[in-house]
Parts: structure tokens; C-alpha cells; sequence
């Protein structure tokens, strides 16, 4: 099914939901939404290069050796 069918499709069944009911479905469509950001937070830190890459660039901010966005800005 097209993505626009099903948007019209979830849209119109939401128009329909008495208020309990559409509380209820907000909670559920919020847990998806953050359940994907989640997922790819977790993928993300089960990567090893990139876990020891943010670690790296921890070590430079706190050894004051990154340039603020505003001063990159300014060099260019």
C-alpha cells in the first residue's frame, strides 16, 4: 500500500477515536517513533569504531583541543 493511502487511511481512523481512545494511540504511535530512534541510538553504540571514536573526540573536548562552531565559522 502507497505511503499517502496509508497517512489518509491513519488519519481518518484517528478523526474517528473518542478521546480515551486517541490518548491511547498517540502513546502507542510515540512509542514506535521513539522505539526507532532507540533502535538506532543502540545500533550505533554497539559499534566499536564508533563507540571509540566518541570517546576520542570526548578526550579532545575536555583537552580543549576542538574550535567552537562560531570560531570555524570565522576562519572560513
Amino acid at each position: 500500500m502507497k505511503y499517502s493511502k496509508l497517512q489518509k487511511q491513519a488519519m481518518m481512523l484517528i478523526e474517528r477515536l473518542p478521546k480515551k481512545k486517541l490518548k491511547a494511540a498517540i502513546d502507542y504511535m510515540t512509542y514506535l517513533y521513539d522505539k526507532e530512534a532507540w533502535d538506532a541510538t543502540h545500533e550505533l553504540a554497539s559499534d566499536a569504531e564508533i563507540v571509540k571514536s566518541l570517546e576520542r573526540a570526548e578526550a579532545d573536548e575536555k583537552a580543549g583541543r576542538l574550535k567552537s562552531w562560531a570560531d570555524v565559522k570565522r576562519d572560513v
